[in-house]
């Protein structure tokens, strides 16, 4: 592993242009998750990396009449910051003002801006009813897949589930490629992180959601990871795994064995366990966006929201109560998965669609996934991890 700034230039169309699939998810993203009216103002902050996706939501944004701004990440700096804010508060006229709402749109693509940057740049409407939402790998898949299911339904989706675990301390997870882990929970020390897709007062909304996840107080078993990969660190590779699984042994929460037919994808692992405590479990997580239904070759969150079992090594997604700390965060995801829990029937990942319930308040051991917190983001621009 080693420092920085970006990949390689990425074609962000994924060498597709945009069909009816993408203009339905471009609906559903503005509709759906952002709510928008005329009234509201928007701020599209892309990256370059993801400036075809802007250009194809200011056209959308354009037809409905919403006023909006496209402004350039990547101009960000320190020492450019102050200028990149008067900007904000320029154009265009009525921006932030008391009788809207500002929506701020920011779309990246293989690296995310620190949050605190973000933040700063907003400063000038401070006071100001905001609602920010982030994308990440916004392309082509992620407006056919990663957008297409509300957030209402992942809200109870995400309820369902949380209902029956939260409310189990030891179950055991399989997976039709040969997976059998036996876990143990403790939420009285560790949270469960809820992603969902709503915006919360204060907070960054990432996109695509649809996954719950926490930490386990143990776990330990195999892994047969048929599915796919998302990784922190920087990497090309084609991140299904379907031709060729990848394989983990873990004894108390740490990987002691990993095997892989790919073997660039097994020097991947071999490089990234080069890094302190990269072969910790820091996630159990189970994807639940039912519109993702197929896994993509892009390092993406899109794979992760995929309604199965995930394992991410690495950079845990606490806040506190764990004991170590890591660099870099990589989730081994399963093409399915079934979970027993005792006395209750055998709850499979193709039937998480039916799942209903009344989600937990937030902050009463289940918290929204926020990227100032969260350990699945793609390194910045700024502070960004490469794999050679």
């Amino acid at each position: 592993m080693s420092v920085a700034n970006s990949g390689p230039a990425i074609d962000t169309s994924e060498n597709e242009e945009p069909d009816q699939q993408v203009w339905q998810g471009i609906s559903s993203l503005l509709d759906h998750y952002l709510h928008l009216d005329v009234s509201d103002r928007v701020i599209l902050l892309y990256a370059r990396s993801a400036r075809e996706s802007a250009a194809w939501i200011a056209a959308e944004l354009g037809v409905r009449g919403v006023p909006f701004a496209l402004l350039d990440l990547d101009s960000l700096s320190q020492a450019t910051i102050k200028q990149f804010s008067k900007k904000l508060v320029a154009v265009p006229a009525g921006l932030g003002s008391h009788d809207s709402r500002l929506v701020v749109l920011c779309l990246e693509y293989d690296v995310v801006t620190p949050s605190a940057w973000i933040r700063e740049v907003l400063e000038p409407f401070s006071g100001k009813k905001i609602e920010t939402y982030r994308t990440i790998m916004t392309g082509a898949a992620f407006f056919r897949q990663g957008v297409t299911t509300s957030p209402t339904k992942l809200n109870v989706i995400n309820a369902g589930l949380l209902h029956s675990l939260r409310s189990a301390e030891r179950f055991t997870v399989t997976t039709s490629s040969g997976s059998e882990l036996d876990i143990t929970l403790d939420p009285r020390r560790y949270r469960w992180v809820s992603s969902r897709g709503i915006s919360r007062e204060g907070a960054f909304v990432m996109l695509p959601a649809g996954e719950v996840a926490t930490y386990p107080a143990r776990i330990s078993g195999i892994l047969v990871a048929d599915g796919a990969f998302n990784s922190t660190a920087f990497t090309k590779l084609d991140a299904r795994l379907d031709k060729n699984p990848a394989t983990f042994e873990i004894d108390n929460g740490v990987m002691v064995d990993y095997h892989c037919e790919n073997t660039s994808v097994e020097k991947l692992i071999d490089r990234f366990l080069r890094v302190p405590n990269a072969n910790r479990v820091g996630e159990l997580g189970f994807g639940k966006n039912i519109g993702v239904d197929q896994f993509i070759s892009l390092n993406s969150h899109l794979n992760e929201r995929y309604p199965s079992v995930h394992i991410g090594f690495g950079q845990s997604n606490q806040r506190r109560g764990t004991v170590y700390s890591c660099d870099v965060h990589v989730d081994f995801i399963a093409s399915d998965c079934t979970i027993h829990i005792d006395g209750e029937r055998p709850l499979e990942s193709k039937d998480f669609k039916n799942l209903t319930g009344e989600h937990p308040a937030i902050e009463a051991g289940v918290y929204d996934e926020d990227l100032d917190g969260d350990c699945c983001g793609l390194f910045s621009a700024h502070d960004s991890v490469q794999c050679q």
